[in-house]
């Protein structure tokens, strides 16, 4: 399946042969499946070319797309839980048939140590899926860590294993807060892929810094823009990675579907990797320590801003805190624009229409 997908991006343009299996799979277009003895087998692409467009991507902070870690096994399991809970599915079966595809989708996937977590953690929750219990994503994450460090103790080392749990972490701390915070200014759709990407990005910032320092100043504006595409562009990806073997022409129709989207994402990569470089900052361990240090120092500041206003109101009105049943309103920029235009066509009536003396 594999190598027919391959073969149906080989006929893609250069952008859709590098990015495509990226998107999909996890190895770049340029890159060699593992076994099969550094042979490509289609294709070659233009070494500047695709050294330039990895290093824009490193740049503009989205080179996290072309890694295959959770977003996949999601989509797979809201698509699969969606079907079963129409059909009425017990937990036990439901639990059985998302084990089942979860171990499929990582056979499928290019081994790595982002989709050993994935997987890991997607076997977990479908564990307490069968037993009845909530899934808890920073529970599984602590269980999987602790399993896979045991069972394989050079994982320890592992920048990718890293990566992947730092991104799970920053999405379990700070998605649902952040998520209503981007909500207020910007339409769900997009809210909510743009608030787990950010957070994911803040979680794997101190890896980074160890792999490469510099912190990429545009990858927000970055990533909001290559967000409404994303998601789409996995799910045709995975569709033909599936039908490619099957039917040819349908996978090489869907592979042209997700180079659309690919396409997006390079253009967004280009643009802003070539605007601004990764601002400078300290290599190694120090560097990471610092940038924890801050996320630190920023979390105590707001806590702090909190607690200010908090004592500031009249004592007749209570601060609001987590106990309390009311939800901040917090008004976003269309519905201030909307009621300050009501208002100014108001005023503006009020004078049009007044009667004049006498």
């Amino acid at each position: 399946m594999q190598d027919a997908f391959l073969e149906q991006t080989g006929k893609l343009d250069d952008q859709g042969r590098i990015l495509v299996p990226g998107l999909t799979m996890g190895i770049l277009g340029n890159q060699a499946l593992p076994g099969s003895g550094g042979s490509l087998g289609r294709p070659a692409v233009e070494p500047a070319y695709a050294a330039r467009l990895t290093q824009d991507f490193r740049a503009s902070g989205i080179l996290h797309l072309m890694a295959v870690s959770g977003g996949h096994f999601m989509i797979l399991a809201s698509l699969l839980v969606s079907i079963m809970r129409a059909l009425r599915s017990p937990p036990l079966l439901m639990a059985l048939v998302l084990s089942a595809a979860y171990l499929g989708l990582g056979m499928l996937m290019v081994p790595g140590d982002s989709v050993l977590r994935a997987q890991a953690m997607g076997l977990l929750s479908a564990l307490a899926l069968a037993a009845c219990r909530p899934a808890q994503s920073l529970n599984s994450l602590s269980w999987c860590v602790l399993l896979v460090l045991i069972l394989r103790p050079s994982m320890a080392a592992s920048f990718g294993f890293a990566l992947s749990c730092g991104a799970v972490l920053g999405i379990g701390l700070g998605n649902r807060r952040l998520t209503a915070l981007l909500e207020d200014h910007l339409p769900a759709f997009l809210a909510r892929p743009l608030a787990t990407t950010l957070c994911a990005q803040a979680g794997t910032l101190p890896v980074q810094v160890l792999m490469s320092p510099g912190l990429p100043l545009l990858a927000p504006l970055a990533n909001l823009l290559v967000t409404p595409v994303v998601e789409a562009a996995t799910v045709t990806g995975l569709l033909a990675l599936l039908t490619s073997w099957l039917w040819p022409p349908l996978g090489l129709l869907l592979a042209r579907l997700t180079s659309l989207g690919t396409g997006v994402m390079a253009f967004a990569a280009t643009w802003l990797g070539e605007a601004a470089a990764p601002a400078a900052w300290p290599s190694g361990p120090a560097g990471s320590v610092c940038l924890v240090g801050l996320g630190l120092m920023a979390v105590i500041d707001h806590r702090l801003v909190r607690l200010i206003r908090a004592r500031g109101r009249d004592p007749l009105w209570p601060a609001v805190t987590a106990q309390d049943s009311g939800v901040p309103f917090r008004p976003s920029a269309w519905g201030s624009i909307k009621v300050w235009l009501q208002q100014t066509y108001g005023l503006l009536a009020q004078l049009v229409f007044k009667k004049r003396p006498g």
